[in-house]
């Protein structure tokens, strides 16, 4: 299936590697404290794998490694404590924040909005999940040309479309498929088209990476909630907890129904943090 290309103009300053828009995959999916401020997103092994054969390929290091990643944590910083108030704003309910994922450019990370695309998962007082996107429309036609040629997913649509007029519109099916897709990818959770209960018109937003919800009609990303009746059944220790366990070579996650995938991100996560206390 061809790839989108109409906002290809758009990441050419981005092409840092002989041409390849070298976005990757950021997740955080045990977040246990909605009063965090900002969560430092870790990559997945498959990023971490196609990162390090750009450096090796183009003689920047034999891999990209947590040195690299701690050097300027800053860059895959998530705000947290926005998206639990713009959500209780607008839903007049408690919430909790639950997982995050994200896209970065290698190098780049949160500085470039445009380029970049957020999901985060939150959960109301009734354990329903609810999901936010907030992506830039360059980085959001990228993550579809990719999870439309990955052979994981039976993803085959493309969120933006062009009249004859060449007047650029996003395709509300593809969008929803989309963001289904990817919370399956980041979150490991399979949510159906009868759980999908409400959705906020899709509308444009300006800001940084970090703005939720500030909406103008000439900003450079979209934004749209997802209500739905799935049900947030995982149940994990917190970081401190599986730290010890990773620490005392304890299996982790041993209770958690999730994919091997998912498990396999998670026990590389916390091998990142571990890392990270002891460069403290």
């Amino acid at each position: 299936m061809a790839n989108s290309e109409i906002f290809g103009k758009n990441r050419t300053d981005y092409l840092k590697f002989g041409g390849v828009y070298a976005a990757g995959t950021f997740l955080d999916n045990n977040i246990q404290a909605s009063n965090y401020t900002k969560i430092a997103l870790v990559p997945t092994i498959d990023t971490i794998q196609t990162w390090s054969k750009l450096y090796k390929k183009f003689n920047l290091g034999d891999s990209y490694s947590n040195d690299q990643f701690w050097k300027d944590q800053s860059k895959y910083l998530v705000d947290v404590t926005q998206a639990k108030e713009w959500l209780e704003k607008l839903f007049k309910k408690q919430f909790k924040i639950t997982a995050i994922g994200a896209e970065f450019l290698e190098g780049v990370g949160n500085r470039s909005s445009e380029n970049s695309v957020q999901l985060t998962e939150a959960i109301d007082s009734d354990n329903n999940c609810y999901y936010i996107l907030q992506s830039g429309f360059p980085a959001l036609e990228a993550k579809s040309n990719a999870v439309k040629q990955s052979t994981e997913f039976a993803y085959d649509r493309d969120v933006f479309t062009v009249d004859k007029e060449n007047y650029v519109s996003y395709d509300e099916r593809g969008l929803n498929t989309l963001i289904v897709t990817m919370v399956k990818e980041y979150f490991d959770r399979d949510i159906t088209s009868k759980e999908l209960v409400q959705r906020l018109p899709v509308f444009r937003i300006c800001g940084t990476f970090n703005d939720y919800g500030k909406p103008a009609d000439t900003g450079n990303r979209l934004s749209t909630i997802i209500k739905t009746t799935h049900q947030n059944d995982l149940e994990q220790l917190d970081d401190a907890a599986q730290l010890k366990l990773l620490k005392n070579g304890e299996p982790l996650s041993s209770n958690v129904d999730r994919s091997n995938t998912w498990k396999a991100n998670e026990k590389k996560r916390l091998e990142w943090l571990q890392k990270a206390e002891q460069r403290a």
